[in-house]
């Protein structure tokens, strides 16, 4: 059975059968691999990228799967995922049982440090984002902590879930998929971040099914075609 939060009024905008879907991922099309070994610099805040023959933790849109990107913060003064680590595209069920949408989903785990994720800016009207999380059931530390928010319109951010300053133990989001949402109806643009801090491997957080739902907004330039179209439609109709 899944949870769902619900952020704000969103009532039944993000499941409207009349919305049409402007970006989504349920990575499917992230190649699952070894486990991955960040070869930057622990010490300082960067990018992660690639590596040939382990998990995917970046991917970019492919015309059926939106875009993300990785990055990491140095907050612990520790290693970060130069040890090696189960981070990125993932099939692995044996802590969620399955993942809602399809055979793959993303992990973020063991970051000894803060692992973020930074998804492709979405554009359009009446929008609203689903999501799926699962919180691995785990003695996470006071100083552990789990954020996730939107960043509407170039600056203002929504939290759809912000554990700072909690124990995560004791706010009953462990063990069960749920579904944030949250209505982004009055923005036009909007960019999802997901980022986990933590030390250990068996601190796990797993995303599935992200979907930005709305109405696309056309080009400046796909608006002039629509009216040249017209026009030229009209002529016809009266010759």
């Amino acid at each position: 059975m899944k949870t769902v939060i619900t952020m704000g009024a969103l009532a039944a905008l993000a499941g409207t059968a009349s919305a049409g879907v402007l970006a989504s991922t349920s990575f499917e099309n992230a190649f699952v691999g070894a486990q991955y070994v960040d070869t930057g610099d622990a010490s300082m805040d960067h990018d992660l990228i690639n590596n040939a023959g382990q998990s995917d933790v970046d991917f970019l849109a492919d015309g059926v799967e939106m875009g993300y990107d990785a990055y990491y913060r140095n907050t612990r003064g520790s290693n970060g995922l130069t040890d090696g680590d189960f981070v990125g595209a993932t099939n692995f069920t044996g802590q969620v049982g399955a993942f809602t949408d399809g055979v793959q989903g993303y992990e973020l785990s063991d970051a000894d440090g803060t692992m973020g994720l930074a998804f492709d800016t979405v554009s359009g009207a009446n929008m609203a984002l689903d999501m799926d999380i699962f919180v691995n059931e785990s003695g996470w530390e006071a100083d552990d902590s789990i954020h996730i928010w939107v960043e509407v319109d170039g600056g203002t951010t929504i939290d759809l879930l912000n554990t700072i300053g909690l124990d995560i133990d004791d706010l009953g989001i462990e063990a069960a998929w749920m579904t944030l949402s949250v209505d982004l109806s009055a923005y036009s643009s909007a960019t999802l971040y997901v980022e986990l801090e933590n030390n250990s491997g068996s601190e796990n957080l797993y995303l599935d099914n992200v979907v930005f739902s709305g109405d696309a907004i056309p080009t400046p330039g796909a608006l002039a075609l629509l009216g040249l179209g017209g026009l030229a439609g009209s002529r016809r109709r009266r010759a």
